[in-house]
C-alpha cells in the first residue's frame, strides 16, 4: 500500500483524529477548591476532599437520567456526549471511508471534530457560565484549541494537499465544448 493511497491517508488521518480522544479538554477547580480535576472527551479524573474518582461519560449520563444531577448541570454531560459522538462521527469519516468507496471525506470528517471542540465548549459554559467561572468552580478549556486545529488540519487538507475529496462517485467528466 502506497503512503499517498487513500487508504493510507485515511489511517493516517484516523490516527491524528483518534488523538482528540486523548487530549485533556479542560482542566476544572471544583467551589472553593473542594476538588480538582481533568476532563478527557470519555472520562474524567478528579481529586476531592472525598477521595479520587475516574468518572466516564456513561456514569455522567447516568447521574442525569437518575436525576442525581439537575440544573445547569445536567446539561454539560448531554453536550460533552455530543461532542463525543462529532468527533467519533468524524473519526470514522476519515479512516473508514476510503474503504467504503463514496464515504471518504476529509472536510467532513474535519468539519465534525471542530464541532465537538465547539460542543465541549459550548457544555462547559452550561456548566460554568461564559466567564468559565462561577460560585461551583471554574475551568480552563486547555484541549479546546488543540481539537479545533486538528480539525481544521484535517478540513483544510493541510496533511495532504493533493489528496481532495473523493465523495464523486465517477470520474468528472469534461465540459468542454470548443470544438
Amino acid at each position: 500500500m502506497s503512503p499517498e493511497s487513500p487508504e493510507m491517508r485515511g489511517w493516517v488521518l484516523a490516527g491524528l483524529t483518534g488523538l482528540i480522544l486523548c487530549v485533556p479538554v479542560s482542566v476544572y477547580v471544583i467551589g472553593s477548591m473542594l476538588g480538582a480535576g481533568v476532563q478527557f472527551p470519555l472520562f474524567r479524573y478528579q481529586n476531592t476532599y472525598m477521595g479520587t474518582n475516574v468518572i466516564t461519560i456513561v456514569r455522567d449520563l447516568q447521574y442525569v437520567l437518575e436525576g442525581t444531577i439537575s440544573g445547569r448541570s445536567a446539561l454539560m454531560p448531554v453536550f460533552w456526549a455530543a461532542g463525543i459522538f462529532s468527533g467519533i462521527a468524524g473519526l470514522v469519516s476519515v479512516a473508514v471511508g476510503p474503504r467504503m468507496h463514496g464515504l471518504y471525506s476529509p472536510r467532513r470528517g474535519g468539519i465534525c471534530i471542530m464541532g465537538a471542540g465547539l460542543l465541549y465548549l459550548v457544555a462547559l459554559i452550561a456548566q460554568y457560565g461564559p466567564t468559565f467561572s462561577s460560585s461551583g468552580g471554574f475551568a480552563v478549556p486547555v484541549g479546546v484549541p488543540v481539537i479545533a486545529a486538528a480539525g481544521w488540519l484535517v478540513w483544510s487538507g493541510t496533511l495532504f494537499p493533493d489528496a481532495g475529496e473523493t465523495d464523486e462517485c465517477g470520474p468528472e467528466k469534461s465540459q468542454d465544448n470548443s470544438s
